[in-house]
């Protein structure tokens, strides 16, 4: 009897070790089930700074030489408040057309955007191609990831996780406490040795067959880019990215001190820095004059992938038109559309409830919204409004 206690004396001691020795986990998977997006920038932590290198922010319409109807502007606000939105920016032949906050926010306030941040992972993965670091994005991924070496991921390639088919698992997001703490996609999420966690993952399909939207593959991403370039994310995207476009400083979540940021999510900028991003893209990658974000590696992002023509590199594309954009087999809803785009040039950043960046060239027009959450919100809605009365249609303006 002695000794059967001793024994669980010890297992218990061991978890007990455990819990206290990766506190940091624990603490996250007991709290982060009543984060929202307005609490989550004080609630992450460890955090690195992206430094930026702001000046003066973006020239801002006189009422008296805005384009935007009163009618429209009416019409936007009304939609947007009905799904408890937090931001609202349109710009326009220079300048922003309409900028508004609800829920006491303003121009220096942050809340999180989800996976917007995958698409600014993807502008960052080609200044890596444009500086040599990556060779090409046809490369095995096994070049940059010896740990899989002689195993069914050998024929996974760069460029199937950057079109999110690689075939590696995918797990929904899920922090019930009824399941196993150590599980891969729990640790994935929400664990503390980030680059661990992605080398556990297996396939679900053979790479290259199937799309799967999946943060997996661009927390894989960030395994290769940080590998290759020998460089912090946050310092790589400051000195190629962040700086150059005149930005103030943004926020990244780390799995611990000095380790991991988490590229799928939680890129913490302020909305009309979201809007430089935009504004950078429409104007294919120049920013006040200078070539900043390479040019090819755009249009590459903008171009559709095999297996899904609404998808490119980390970026998501307008058109062909679909009344509701599904992201996975395994999530059973996705994203209505009630009408396609008035225009076929729509690119966008789309982080999870309506989280958006809308690039449309052809209006020279970029539109960021920034919410709650919401399974009503409808892709079409806020783009045509501005794109109706800026007298576009279907037929051309």
């Amino acid at each position: 009897m002695k000794k059967g206690f001793t024994g669980l004396a010890a297992v218990v001691t061991v978890i007990a070790a455990g819990v206290l020795l990766d506190a940091t986990f624990w603490t996250r998977w007991l709290t982060i089930g009543n984060q929202t997006p307005i609490t989550y920038p004080g609630w992450i932590a460890p955090t690195a700074v992206v430094t930026g290198n702001f000046e003066q922010e973006l020239p801002t319409a006189e009422p008296r030489e805005r384009v935007l109807s009163d009618d429209a502007i009416a019409a936007l606000v009304s939609y947007a408040e009905d799904l408890d939105s937090f931001s609202l920016l349109v710009h326009h032949r220079g300048a922003l057309q309409y900028e508004t906050y609800w829920r006491d926010f303003g121009p220096d306030d942050v809340t999180e955007t989800y996976s917007m941040a995958k698409s600014v992972f993807g502008i960052m993965f080609g200044f890596a191609v444009e500086d040599g670091s990556i060779g090409s994005i046809d490369d095995p991924v096994v070049k940059y990831i010896p740990e899989w070496v002689g195993t069914d991921r050998e024929s996974m390639t760069v460029r199937y996780a950057l079109q999110m088919a690689s075939g590696i698992e995918h797990h929904r997001f899920n922090f019930r406490l009824a399941q196993n703490p150590y599980g891969k996609a729990l640790r994935l999420f929400i664990g503390t040795d980030m680059e661990q966690s992605i080398l556990r993952f297996g396939l679900d399909a053979p790479p290259g067959t199937e799309f799967t939207y999946n943060s997996a593959n661009t927390q894989l991403l960030m395994l290769i880019l940080q590998r290759a370039t020998g460089r912090a994310y946050a310092d790589y995207a400051s000195e190629k990215l962040w700086r150059p476009l005149g930005a103030k400083d943004a926020t990244l979540w780390m799995d611990r001190e000095g380790g991991v940021p988490k590229a799928y999510s939680f890129f913490q900028a302020r909305p009309r820095d979201w809007l430089r991003i935009g504004l950078a893209i429409k104007n294919k990658g120049v920013v006040d004059g200078v070539q900043v974000i390479p040019a090819d590696w755009l249009v590459q992002m903008q171009t559709p992938s095999a297996n899904n023509p609404k998808y490119g590199l980390q970026m998501w594309i307008g058109s062909p038109y679909v009344p509701e954009r599904f992201y996975n087999k395994n999530t059973p809803f996705g994203v209505k559309q009630a009408e396609p785009f008035v225009t076929d040039d729509v690119v966008f950043f789309d982080g999870g409830g309506g989280q958006r960046v809308y690039v449309i060239p052809s209006a020279d027009l970029v539109i960021v919204r920034t919410g709650m959450p919401s399974p009503a919100w409808d892709d079409g809605i806020i783009p045509n409004i501005v794109l109706r009365d800026f007298g576009f249609s279907s037929e051309g303006k």
